[in-house]
């Protein structure tokens, strides 16, 4: 399932549509926000990382950009397409983007409720374990 990156500040209706499915399926652990509070959330320096497949939302966190740092949480993945790579996918092309713009990601592991195999995984990306965080350095 290939899907295309995107920073949404603007979502159309159709986004928050597809964002409010992905709240529902993932609300316990993942996407938390509801569209009001997210819509209330995005700033200059806040906005929505969306993974993109047939012109829909199928996967998406938050990002917060504080200078050369970019915060990521809340990420979740629709239910009818989880195990197919959509999270996979996002995270490598976050990490090209932050490689780019010579950025800085951090996921905060208290941000999350991350399982040992996603921790696990973001560390054989690149992501190396300091603090309560896992963070990612631009090459």
């Amino acid at each position: 399932m290939p899907v295309k990156l995107e920073h949404l500040t603007a979502p159309t209706d159709a986004d928050w549509n597809d964002l409010n499915k992905i709240h529902q399926d993932t609300a316990i652990s993942g996407l938390t926000l509801s569209e009001t509070d997210m819509k209330g959330w995005l700033t200059a320096d806040r906005w929505i990382v969306a993974g993109r497949f047939n012109d829909r939302v199928v996967g998406a966190f938050l990002a917060e950009r504080n200078q050369n740092e970019v915060r990521l949480s809340q990420a979740g993945v629709r239910s009818i397409t989880q195990r197919r790579g959509v999270m996979h996918q996002m995270i490598h092309f976050i990490q090209r983007w932050a490689d780019q713009n010579t950025l800085t990601l951090i996921i905060g592991l208290t941000d999350t409720n991350m399982n040992d195999a996603l921790k696990e995984a973001l560390i054989k990306r690149g992501f190396a374990s300091k603090g309560d965080a896992l963070t990612y350095n631009a090459d």
